[in-house]
């Protein structure tokens, strides 16, 4: 690491915040439904079945697939930067462009959504997470760090 340049060190830190937001994102919340200005206890009363749709994390969204997609991320920050290696940058580009798709094909439609809960009550309202915002940032990201790497001479 000490004879990294400022380009190689910035895109390992770069890469490696964005392997974790990945990570991260997957244990948050990506889309949830308001009834009752934020409680979920009115749909629980009404229909137990229901109750498990207020909220939607990563994990039940993708299945740890960004789990995977962050560790590689993170894997790949360090061959792009310090390693500086054009391949694990085009990975690196690769695994941000999937997660944004990811964020945007998938996750996207489900913030405005609101499901079964909408049509039992009237005024329920579909926001975004804080995990599809992280998706988002995480992205991003990685694609801004693997596109450094693919577009400046190694070494």
């Amino acid at each position: 690491m000490r004879g990294a340049d400022r380009l190689a060190l910035g895109v390992t830190v770069v890469g490696t915040i964005a392997g974790l937001l990945m990570i991260v994102s997957e244990f948050l919340t990506v889309a949830s439904v308001d009834v009752a200005h934020g409680s979920c206890e009115v749909i629980n009363d009404a229909n137990p079945s229901l109750a498990d749709r207020c909220s939607l994390t990563g994990l039940e969204r993708h299945g740890g697939a960004l789990i995977l997609i962050g560790v590689l991320a993170l894997l790949m920050a360090w061959g792009a930067g310090v390693g500086r290696s054009r391949p694990a940058g085009v990975a690196l580009l690769i695994a941000g462009a999937l997660v944004l798709g990811i964020a945007l094909l998938n996750d996207l439609p489900v913030t405005s959504d609101t499901g079964a809960i909408g049509q039992d009550f009237e005024g329920a309202k579909a926001m975004a997470g804080v995990a599809f915002y992280l998706e988002l940032v995480a992205g991003a990201l990685a694609v801004l760090a693997g596109l450094t790497r693919v577009l400046r001479d190694p070494g």
